[in-house]
């Protein structure tokens, strides 16, 4: 009983306007670093339209809780209280997202108890290794595209697979058949090509018109739809 009356419940009301304000700035700085890592590398189609936003808001609104409940025991013990009976339901397209935002909560508990430079160190480090990878992902696919074409119905498998054969050995890219879909009035053929230059797609585009006639085509580029 002795030892729970000695523990100070107090709360402090003496803040440092200067380091407030310098840290608040940090974070802010951080957290903004972080939102336009977001949003030059995470994957456009599943892309958040707020949640760059959103890992600003995160980062200086858990900035602005741990400089606030720091200072005494009894806001600690509160705030464990009140986020007991929170349940958020923001659904997340991407399980990668988390990391972001789990990197804005890290900057905001960081710079809220003063932990500048092991907190910038962590954030910096995981952002160029998440640079590397991602790059390394990208020149990976980059190159790929799809092709899906349409075409009327009379022309042969065998036919249509010595044509893509020979246009594979005319050109310098690489084209393999991934689907084969055959119905009463038409053909659909799915290619995969990886191509290096705008040109070469417009080429390998062009000479596929030729080859097939197709009722229709489309170009695909990672699930992003290539105008023609």
């Amino acid at each position: 009983m002795d030892k729970l009356n000695s523990l100070d419940l107090s709360i402090s009301n003496s803040i440092d306007i200067v380091s407030f304000v310098t840290s608040m700035i940090g974070a802010w700085v951080l957290c903004y670093i972080v939102s336009l890592h977001y949003e030059k590398y995470f994957p456009h189609i599943s892309r958040s339209q707020s949640m760059g936003k959103t890992i600003f808001t995160i980062g200086i609104i858990t900035f602005l809780i741990i400089s606030v409940v720091k200072s005494s025991l009894a806001l600690s013990l509160g705030l464990v209280g009140a986020l007991s009976i929170i349940r958020f339901r923001t659904p997340i397209k991407e399980p990668f997202e988390l990391s972001y935002l789990f990197m804005a909560i890290g900057v905001g508990l960081g710079f809220g108890a003063q932990q500048f430079l092991p907190t910038t160190i962590v954030i910096l480090f995981s952002l160029l290794m998440l640079s590397i990878f991602t790059k390394k992902i990208t020149k990976f696919n980059s190159n790929t595209y799809f092709f899906y074409i349409t075409i009327a119905k009379g022309i042969k498998t065998d036919v249509i697979e010595n044509n893509i054969s020979k246009l594979s050995q005319n050109i310098n890219s690489d084209i393999s058949l991934k689907r084969l879909d055959q119905g009463p009035k038409s053909i659909q053929i799915t290619l995969n090509v990886k191509i290096d230059s705008k040109k070469e797609l417009l080429e390998v585009n062009s000479k596929l018109k030729k080859i097939f006639s197709p009722v229709s085509i489309s170009v695909v580029d990672n699930q992003k739809l290539m105008p023609f």
